[in-house]
């Protein structure tokens, strides 16, 4: 076992099924298709969480702040081989007001953070993934968290977050493909959504 693989994320790390609201099964959320292929080589850690976020304050549910869990996170999980980070989903909801650039600066310090604690709690060399995560459409409309902006904004992350991991020397995923299917509110990856995304994520960390 080459140490853990450690994947930081939110819904869509978590494994949200739009269809029902409930979890999907381990074998089909992109994590556990990685558990599956890893198995021998790796330990995988699913830190996912519906609504978190890189670095925004929610005044009901202040615990959705990826900057003030991540310390501990990296520190429970150590050694950590691989780090994935796939956020800036939930960071461009109507209420947060946040720009495009802002959020992918957002994520960028976050995983910038996370990199600094693991450089300095432990000796193992790890590689670090950004991933863009999917961007929304426009089904994602209805209680108004999204709005046209919204959308806007997702589609503008991909880019900006290649930027950073270049700047930073970290390896980039763009999940915003077509492969990356969306379920049927837009927002939550569908089954072949997860089984595109572990195949990136595989063939990264086997690089």
């Amino acid at each position: 076992m080459n140490g853990n693989v450690l994947c930081f994320g939110d819904s869509n790390t978590w494994g949200l099924n739009p269809d029902t609201w409930k979890r999907y099964p381990k074998e089909v959320r992109w994590t556990g298709i990685l558990t599956k292929e890893l198995q021998g080589e790796y330990h995988v850690v699913e830190e996912g969480l519906n609504g978190r976020t890189a670095n925004e304050h929610d005044e009901l549910e202040p615990f959705l702040n990826g900057r003030d869990y991540m310390t501990a996170c990296v520190l429970s999980h150590r050694p950590v081989t691989v780090l994935v980070v796939m956020l800036g989903t939930n960071d461009v909801k109507s209420r947060y007001n946040k720009s495009a650039e802002a959020i992918a600066a957002s994520v960028a310090d976050l995983t910038k953070d996370m990199e600094t604690v693991l450089k300095n709690s432990q000796e193992d060399k790890f590689k670090v993934i950004l991933m863009a995560p999917r961007s929304m459409d426009e089904r994602v409309y209805g209680d108004g968290t999204f709005d046209k902006n919204s959308i806007i904004k997702s589609e503008m992350l991909s880019a900006l977050l290649k930027e950073k991991a270049l700047e930073n020397g970290w390896s980039f995923i763009d999940a915003d493909i077509d492969s990356v299917e969306r379920g049927c509110d837009g927002l939550h990856l569908a089954v072949n959504g997860h089984k595109a995304i572990a195949e990136l994520v595989l063939e990264e960390i086997r690089k």
